[in-house]
């Protein structure tokens, strides 16, 4: 028996893209445990100069066939030849046998295709002679996962905080899912996810998509890697882009007649010289605030009333800094971080240095807004209302630490020694202060 003569067309792994042929998603001919493009068993076959074509169903990696000669007059001759249609053109005598073999089937070698072929055909050409027959053509759907689209995606320049996308594609062939790792600077600010993985069976051309978040800032200089276990498969992407930490100015600003203001960063800023800083704590009747004095430093994103004694004009100290993610200090008073003026609702209270008729003079506190609200500057922070909520919540620090606000505080000096009731709470003055029936400072 003579051999057959094989030509090998080899597997192009390293290709960048799927030709056009195979754009789209497809699935292959599932038999006997395995995957086909082509799957034909019936018996067919020619004589002299002729061809039979068979169409492919999806990206095939090789092909064998069974096949016969039968004398015609007594007559052999001419090869039978396989030949293969690739981006719209025949690459012809892929493969040629003989016919040495008479009346007898035999399988054909293993005929190695194009990724690409759509069609194979089995042909004579001139001089060929005889009857051939065929039966048993069976392409194996191919394996293959190509290089993505891209090696490197850059996410250029821009502002922590701001979020960005790339995407990439890769065509692959009936293996298993890929997976990815990301390593490297800043590796924890990207989010890699894929629009349909690769899975046997089928073929297609998937969008990978990059997401880098930019959560924290300096550079993003990372390696996205792509696995698949099939033919230890690996291929890195680089990914680069900058995440710029953009300082912002809070200012605190203190009136030199009230001596009271609020404040809030967005990072930690040391007190300056003459001033205190004041958390504060709703009581549990929703009539009092309970103020614990901050010293030193203000935690980053906390909100705190600030006084300065001593203060002979007003003054506005400006705090210049990249913000940060910290959380500040528990405090009733609610912080304006958004580095704008904010909408601030009625019902919810704004410290102000409002007149008061019976002082006939100008009283620092918490005053219940209405209307149709405030905006409250950048940086500055407000008071929600509580449960036995008042019109207004005075403030007295004379005493430094948990000092008590509470609404007769700051007109205790208005009033003469003895005995008031507030909001249905008995409040003792004496020499200008407040205090409660148990002798405690308002």
């Amino acid at each position: 028996m003579k051999k057959f003569t094989t030509i090998l067309t080899l597997l192009l792994l390293a290709a960048t893209t799927a030709s056009a042929q195979w754009a789209g998603k497809g699935t292959g001919i599932y038999k006997n445990g395995q995957w086909y493009a082509l799957y034909e068993t019936s018996e067919s076959n020619f004589s002299t100069i002729s061809s039979k074509d068979y169409n492919l169903q999806a990206p095939g990696a090789s092909l064998t066939f069974d096949v016969k000669c039968v004398a015609i007059l007594g007559i052999w001759g001419g090869p039978l030849r396989v030949a293969e249609y690739v981006n719209d053109a025949w690459n012809n005598d892929l493969y040629s046998y003989n016919c040495a073999n008479k009346n007898t089937y035999y399988t054909s070698d293993v005929v190695y295709l194009n990724h690409n072929a759509t069609k194979i055909s089995l042909y004579t050409k001139v001089g060929a002679t005889g009857k051939k027959y065929f039966k048993n053509v069976f392409v194996p759907m191919a394996q293959y996962i190509y290089a993505p689209s891209e090696t490197a995606l850059d996410f250029g320049s821009a502002d922590k905080g701001e979020s960005a996308s790339r995407t990439f594609t890769v065509a692959w062939c009936n293996v298993p899912g890929f997976s990815w790792t990301v390593t490297g600077a800043n590796a924890d600010d990207v989010e890699v996810s894929i629009d349909e993985n690769a899975q046997a069976g089928s073929y297609n051309t998937s969008t990978v998509t990059v997401k880098y978040n930019r959560a924290v800032g300096g550079d993003l200089d990372a390696v996205l890697t792509i696995t698949n276990g099939y033919d230890n498969y690996s291929h890195d992407i680089q990914l680069s882009g900058t995440s710029v930490e953009s300082t912002v100015t809070a200012k605190m600003r203190i009136n030199a007649e009230a001596k009271w203001g609020t404040f809030c960063a967005p990072f930690d800023v040391v007190l300056p010289e003459g001033v205190q800083a004041y958390t504060g704590e709703i009581q549990s009747n929703g009539g009092w605030i309970k103020m614990t004095e901050v010293e030193g430093t203000v935690p980053a994103n906390t909100a705190v009333v600030v006084y300065a004694q001593e203060l002979a004009e007003t003054t506005e100290w400006p705090f210049t800094s990249v913000p940060v993610t910290t959380e500040g200090m528990e405090s009733c008073f609610t912080p304006n971080l958004t580095g704008a003026d904010m909408d601030i609702e009625a019902g919810n209270y704004l410290l102000q240095n409002n007149y008061n008729a019976e002082k006939q003079t100008k009283v620092v506190g918490w005053y219940l807004i209405t209307g149709n609200g405030f905006k409250l500057a950048p940086y500055r922070c407000y008071l929600a209302p509580a449960d036995n909520a008042r019109s207004f919540i005075g403030i007295d620090a004379t005493d430094g630490d948990a000092t008590g606000i509470n609404s007769i505080a700051s007109e205790a000096g208005a009033k003469t020694d003895g005995k008031y009731m507030v909001n249905g709470q008995v409040v003792i003055v004496k020499e200008g202060k407040a205090y409660n029936m148990n002798g405690q400072q308002l």
